[in-house]
């Protein structure tokens, strides 16, 4: 079934009350999807712990950490076209299967006393690679499974399970690491697994491309050569040609809309903000000589807010304003940042770091979920390219800077400086004419963006 049958199936006449559940596929897509999130979690830990007791170097383990991010995230840049122009049923087995095959070696070779750091590096930068370049195929599927009114309540559900997922991970490939430590990463193989089994009972999806004149053009030429008997070569080139204007497309759709814009510099900048404070809290903890499990319990709270939060949004997301939410939310999470120099203390610093997790999943659901829902299906990939790259690429360099600050001016400025980030976030937002202008999801359908 094509993305465009599925909008009948879907459309948004459909009173958004009805179960998600209901929505064919979606509780395959959910279980597929969590599954890969909970592979994707187990391994994250347990990568830097085995990286250490292999090389014995921080250095060595946390350049690892770093190359794989890095890959990942320039392979996902052009992933998200690849996405678009393949059926993503297929892309969603794949990933699973890769993770499944990659990280079940690593714990073969685990197991036999055979795994160098060379090999890990190898096996973890092909997975992260892979998981960069066909990660976004089934965040792509969400928009053609469910419709437009209900596609906040979906977002919200899944910011719900990411959080629960986030705050459960780390202890437990803790615990499994200790066991065995060999443990995590087959676990982590098994979670993969279940997620291909689970994509085998999602409908196919193959995403409506929008021929440019561009590609209509290079086709005619390509045809042309194909008739003069240079076929192979002139498919090679139209193929080539079609994959640069999709890429192109995607980013330009995004950038010629004031409000994505307006969205993509407030949702980075608060990325920023919000992520450099967590590294500076648990950097400035662990120069303090504080409890690894102290410094665990800081991420462990605000996982637990974002899980409460996504609990709100679910429930408030269908029948309030999208604008004036985010507005709120993003003066929230301003506020919480601006508290957190005021005082150095344990205590202190868990709750209001915490309270920055409240508003994300409604920020989420309700301003990046308007973007995704209001995104041409046939782009639904190069658009979680679009908002995401430029956020995750500043996230990226939180760490250093977190260290440099601390180390430079101390603990209260570092998280003064990335407390003020988040409150440029705020005032653009709320400034923003575009932003407070988005209605509630149930006239997304008929709104502009």
């Amino acid at each position: 079934m094509t993305a465009a049958s599925s909008i009948t199936k879907t459309g948004a006449s459909e009173p958004c009350e009805k179960k998600l559940s209901a929505y064919e596929s979606y509780m395959a897509w959910f279980t597929a999807d969590s599954a890969t999130a909970v592979g994707l979690a187990l391994r994250t830990l347990a990568i830097s712990l085995v990286a250490f007791t292999i090389s014995q170097s921080t250095v060595l383990a946390g350049w690892l950490g770093t190359g794989a991010l890095a890959v990942q995230q320039v392979l996902g840049i052009f992933g998200g076209t690849f996405t678009d122009r393949h059926e993503r049923k297929t892309l969603v087995i794949v990933n699973a299967f890769a993770g499944t095959l990659l990280w079940g070696t690593v714990a073969i070779l685990l197991v036999t006393g055979n795994l160098s750091f060379a090999v890990l590096t190898t096996l973890t930068l092909i997975a992260c690679a892979i998981n960069g370049f066909l990660g976004s195929a089934a965040d792509a599927m969400l928009r053609s499974i469910v419709p437009i009114s209900a596609y906040p309540k979906a977002r919200s559900l899944n910011e719900g399970r990411d959080a629960t997922i986030n705050m459960m991970s780390n202890p437990l490939s803790g615990l499994l690491y200790g066991l065995f430590i060999w443990l995590p990463f087959a676990a982590s193989a098994l979670a993969y697994a279940v997620a291909g089994v689970a994509a085998l009972g999602l409908r196919k999806d193959v995403p409506q491309r929008k021929v440019t004149s561009q590609c209509k053009a290079a086709t005619v030429a390509d045809e042309a050569q194909r008739l003069a008997g240079t076929d192979q070569s002139a498919q090679e080139s139209n193929s080539f040609k079609e994959f640069v204007a999709d890429f192109k497309e995607g980013w330009v759709w995004s950038f010629s809309k004031r409000t994505v814009l307006v969205v993509l510099t407030a949702a980075s900048l608060l990325n920023f903000g919000v992520n450099g404070i967590q590294y500076a809290i648990q950097l400035h903890l662990i120069a303090t000589g504080t409890p690894a499990m102290s410094i665990g319990l800081i991420g462990g709270a605000i996982s637990f807010m974002m899980l409460v939060g996504s609990c709100i949004a679910a429930r408030i997301s269908n029948r309030i304003s999208a604008g004036m939410a985010t507005c709120v939310s993003f003066a929230f999470i301003a506020l919480a940042a601006l508290a957190l120099p005021l005082l150095d203390s344990y205590w202190y610093m868990l709750v209001f770091n915490a309270l920055l997790g409240l508003p994300v999943p409604l920020v989420n659901a309700m301003m990046l979920g308007f973007i995704f829902a209001k995104a041409p299906q046939h782009m639904q990939g190069r658009i979680t390219v679009t908002l995401t790259v430029p956020a995750q690429i500043l996230s990226m360099f939180c760490s250093a800077i977190a260290g440099m600050l601390l180390a430079a001016t101390g603990f209260t400025f570092a998280l003064a400086a990335f407390a003020s980030v988040t409150l440029c976030a705020a005032i653009l937002t709320l400034c923003s004419k575009n932003i407070r202008a988005i209605p509630c999801a149930q006239q997304w359908p008929d709104a502009h963006i």
